[in-house]
């Protein structure tokens, strides 16, 4: 067998490259634009609140993207009722979020991004990858467009508003779910361990991803933090094709296709990408980005972060695939744990080097535990 099943696998993947390419060019070179428009200590601060409506998106949306991509590739006619009580639970999330922090962009952006999520996950379970690339574009579209305005309007609070009413028009979607199939608990109740499983696992691959930004921003300061943010911005850029693969992989891998030649390649080509952010990216920074010149320090190791992290990212695929969400949780559990006790004692010991050492050595223990649960599979 080939790297892809078929001609329809190599067209499938190439929808779905296309679109993740163009829409998440868009998107980075927006977050990067923002970081020199609004100067580093304003850029820490919204990326601070960004990871508060992560950490709320994930609580209120009930299962997890995995679990609707996984169950709908397997034909579980599950998605409008997960979609019920993950929508409920978002509403009673963004109230509560908007009188404690009174800032409407939180709970706009919280809501918009269930909404998302929830209908992504649907399409990509589906293998509608032609009809995800087009609302995945035309988000991104949105997403800079409104972001923009709202943001010459009302500062820092209109890029989380933007960024919530872009997500708007995937409730097409969600209105599509509940017109097409009817709400059923006890079809709930069946897999009710899987998509309990898979909560704590999206849970817990968030905090992964937002816990250093929370404590950064607090203990370091949020200029600091934007120097960070801005490295991890390089970072996503540079992992552009990975999360392409993974998306490609998650629901293949979930149908039982064989993907390993494609993950392997994908593993040679992020050494190629963590050596263009070592030795080409930290040289730019400086021209075009002159307050944040502590980034340079942080980005070297940052990028080399992508080789663990696209190696994380293809073994999480199996794992929920086969179902096997308790190994996904208990890794990031640990990979959490590790992050946090070296952002507080590296980052006070080494400065902002340390943060960037803590960030690459949580990412290399996750490799290393997938690959080590990988022989239990």
């Amino acid at each position: 067998m080939g790297i892809f099943r078929n001609n329809h696998g190599l067209r499938d993947m190439s929808t779905i490259g296309i679109a993740s390419i163009v829409g998440s060019a868009i998107s980075a070179i927006f977050w990067i634009y923002l970081a020199a428009l609004m100067g580093a200590e304003n850029y820490g601060e919204l990326g601070y609140y960004i990871s508060i409506a992560s950490i709320v998106t994930s609580l209120s949306f009930i299962g997890g993207p995995a679990a609707i991509t996984v169950l709908v590739a397997k034909k579980i006619k599950i998605e409008s009722t997960i979609y019920l009580v993950s929508i409920l639970a978002t509403v009673i999330s963004a109230i509560v979020l908007y009188f404690a922090f009174i800032n409407i962009g939180l709970s706009i952006y919280v809501l918009g991004a269930v909404i998302y999520n929830l209908s992504v996950s649907e399409l990509l379970g589906r293998k509608s990858y032609r009809k995800y690339s087009i609302y995945f574009i035309l988000q991104k579209i949105l997403f800079v467009v409104l972001s923009l305005i709202l943001y010459y309007v009302m500062g820092p609070t209109g890029v989380l508003l933007g960024t919530g009413l872009s997500f708007m028009p995937f409730l097409i979607q969600i209105y599509s779910g509940f017109k097409n199939q009817k709400i059923d608990f006890k079809l709930l109740k069946t897999k009710w361990q899987f998509i309990t499983n898979n909560f704590f696992i999206d849970l817990s691959v968030i905090l992964n991803n937002q816990i250093d930004r929370l404590i950064i921003g607090p203990i370091f300061g949020f200029t600091i933090l934007g120097n960070y943010y801005l490295a991890l911005q390089v970072l996503n850029v540079l992992s552009i094709l990975p999360e392409i693969v993974k998306k490609y992989t998650m629901p293949e891998d979930s149908s039982g296709v064989n993907t390993t030649k494609i993950k392997i390649i994908t593993i040679g080509f992020s050494i190629i990408l963590a050596l263009i952010g070592v030795l080409i990216i930290p040289k730019v920074i400086p021209i075009f980005f002159p307050e944040f010149k502590q980034s340079i320090e942080l980005i070297p190791l940052i990028s080399l972060t992508i080789i663990p992290a696209t190696i994380s990212g293809l073994y999480n695929s199996k794992f929920l695939a086969h179902e096997k969400s308790n190994y996904v949780v208990i890794v990031n559990i640990i990979s959490t744990s590790v992050l946090v006790l070296g952002v507080v004692i590296l980052g006070q010991l080494l400065g902002i080097v340390g943060l960037a050492y803590s960030f690459l050595l949580a990412n290399s223990i996750k490799a290393v535990l997938y690959f080590s649960l990988n022989k239990k599979v």
